[in-house]
């Protein structure tokens, strides 16, 4: 599996995000692919990609072959739900990047969970471990969970 990784592990990284770390490594342990758009923390098990003026969500796609299916993004902003949301990719948001959880449900979120620590509490059960659950980017999905 692929995930993503929008600018709360980027370009915005604070080394002080709850369970930022312990998320990028948990995914890593797991054998998924982690892209990081922007540059990452030092020792991050990540790749990492930046695309200045460009869309750093699709350089992140092409990094690892372009493809969708089994790529997640994780965001912390409205600007960066609608940005996976263009790219066909389905999207977990925190509430982090500045944010609340009725904006990013509304630019799209399957998922809209308080920091990186409550997400990695629940990940089995979020659409890090299951990208399709939610059916195809744009397609009405019922009631978005909250972590």
């Amino acid at each position: 599996m692929t995930v993503i990784s929008a600018a709360l592990f980027g370009t915005d990284w604070r080394p002080a995000l709850p369970g930022g770390t312990e998320l990028l490594r948990e995914c890593a342990l797991r054998g998924w692919t982690v892209v990081l758009t922007g540059p990452g923390p030092g020792g991050a098990p990540a790749l990492t990609v930046a695309d200045p003026g460009g869309d750093p969500l699709r350089a992140a796609l092409e990094l690892v072959d372009g493809g969708t299916p089994h790529a997640v993004a994780v965001a912390g902003s409205v600007r960066e739900v609608r940005a996976a949301r263009r790219a066909g990719v389905p999207c977990v948001a925190l509430e982090t990047g500045g944010d609340a959880g009725p904006e990013l449900r509304a630019a799209g979120a399957a998922e809209v969970h308080r920091d990186a620590a409550a997400l990695l509490r629940v990940l089995d059960d979020s659409l890090l471990a299951r990208p399709r659950a939610f059916g195809p980017v744009g397609a009405a999905t019922g009631r978005p969970r909250n972590g």
